[in-house]
């Protein structure tokens, strides 16, 4: 029945998109009907494929590279810039949920395992792929024409962006399969270490790559008092935010659903003006709420009832986002790096976990919650196109085509291995409401 509907749905867009053709709208109009029409088939095909035991986010990505520019073009990127904020509050509400997570009493038993595993992990994918890309350079079609010293620059940007994992895709199939245990405590406080891991490499490597990529202004921009001075003021502004957070639930606690909304959008207006970390600023604020305040278990509960239209928001627009084109023209080396991270993943959180002497479960399948890319990976594209004129055009389009191929196999490998080790509720994730539900009663009570 849910692909009738589905079907049903694209011939009435593609109806409604002949009507445009003749008869065109203002932009606001097309992004309402657009998003509309993303949303609907997002959550279609997010159902249909959670029959498979495929997780619901995959069908999002999938409807919205679909619907996007580069397959059907019923979504084009003038409508989706329109919608970006509504995208980062997604994200924002997301990063909460995974500061929520990330309870003190569990941490404290597995911290020497998170900062071991983040660091052995980023380390060996780094140095992994910088060196399998160095060797086998003649091989490579992209280092056609360049030097030596150009080669190693790309070899270790490619690197530093193999490295960086999503956090909101770890969250999300979190969430939808109700997980809880040492394989999901491990991989949320290693995504939100190696968040801050790689935004301090990259500034390094990319710095030191600038004057070989032809950008010696570049080189002078970045340094790692920047970085650290971001990454820095990310976590006293997030904290801070929590703290006010927190007030206000216990002190006021009305309206608390309406608040939270409100103190995501605060936060995302904050990080861009004073150039944070939109995701380390959030999660911090989550874990502030939850832990430090009697509202915490409200407020996470409250989050993870209202996560289906916010995981659905976030990963339909993400989907649709996506440059499938560029899978066409450098799928060789799109496939090369994702054989090479994934790799060098399952090698680094195999020793990570080891040298920490973590539980076999983790040793042997926490990886697979390190596979998905999105936020950082493609904001670190972004940066790329933008600040390397000559390079970082195509260097963006083979990383955003190593995310598509990421972000498609990453969740579904997460949720099997969620379920392997007998830490996914498959009785709870079977019941859970099938129409994505705005409800957050919990959040609701000032209690």
């Amino acid at each position: 029945m849910r692909l009738v509907l589905l079907g049903l749905l694209l011939l009435l867009m593609l109806v409604l998109q002949q009507l445009h053709a003749h008869f065109p709208s203002d932009l606001g109009s097309r992004t309402a009907l657009v998003f509309g029409f993303l949303l609907l088939a997002g959550f279609l095909l997010g159902e249909l494929v959670a029959k498979f035991s495929i997780p619901r986010i995959t069908g999002y990505l999938l409807a919205g590279m679909a619907c996007g520019p580069s397959a059907l073009g019923f979504v084009d990127k003038e409508v989706i810039a329109h919608v970006n904020l509504v995208d980062h509050l997604a994200l924002a509400l997301i990063a909460f949920t995974a500061g929520a997570e990330l309870k003190i009493d569990r941490l404290k038993e597995r911290i020497r395992g998170i900062v071991t595993i983040a660091v052995v992990q980023s380390s060996c994918v780094f140095f992994g792929t910088a060196l399998t890309l160095w060797l086998l350079r003649a091989w490579v079609p992209i280092f056609a024409g360049l030097s030596e010293g150009q080669i190693l620059a790309v070899s270790g940007i490619l690197a530093v962006i193999a490295s960086a994992t999503s956090p909101s895709t770890a969250v999300a199939v979190i969430v939808e399969s109700h997980a809880k245990g040492p394989v999901t405590d491990s991989v949320l406080g290693v995504t939100v270490v190696k968040d801050i891991l790689v935004l301090v490499a990259f500034s390094m490597v990319l710095s030191l790559s600038a004057t070989s990529l032809g950008s010696a202004e570049l080189a002078e921009q970045e340094g790692l008092g920047r970085i650290f001075a971001e990454v820095g003021l990310s976590l006293v502004v997030g904290f801070v935010a929590g703290g006010v957070m927190v007030a206000y639930l216990r002190f006021v606690g009305k309206q608390n659903v309406l608040f939270v909304v409100g103190a995501a959008f605060l936060l995302i207006s904050l990080s861009k003006v004073f150039h944070l970390d939109a995701l380390l600023v959030s999660v911090c604020a989550g874990f502030a709420v939850a832990n430090f305040s009697r509202q915490g278990k409200a407020f996470q509960v409250g989050l993870e009832k209202a996560s289906a239209p916010i995981f659905l928001i976030f990963f339909s627009i993400s989907g649709a986002g996506l440059n499938l084109a560029v899978l066409g023209s450098f799928w060789h080396v799109v496939g090369l790096l994702v054989a090479i991270r994934a790799f060098f993943t399952w090698s680094g959180t195999w020793m990570g976990s080891y040298f920490s002497a973590e539980d076999e479960a983790v040793r042997r399948h926490a990886w697979t919650g390190f596979l998905g890319q999105a936020g950082v990976s493609l904001g670190l594209a972004a940066l790329l196109r933008a600040r390397l004129p000559e390079m970082g055009p195509w260097l963006a389009d083979i990383i955003v085509g190593g995310i598509v191929v990421n972000q498609i196999l990453g969740p579904i490998a997460f949720r099997w291995a969620l379920v392997r080790v007998g830490e996914a509720n498959l009785s709870q994730e079977n019941g859970q409401a099938q129409v994505p539900k705005a409800s957050t009663s919990s959040l609701g009570r000032g209690s």
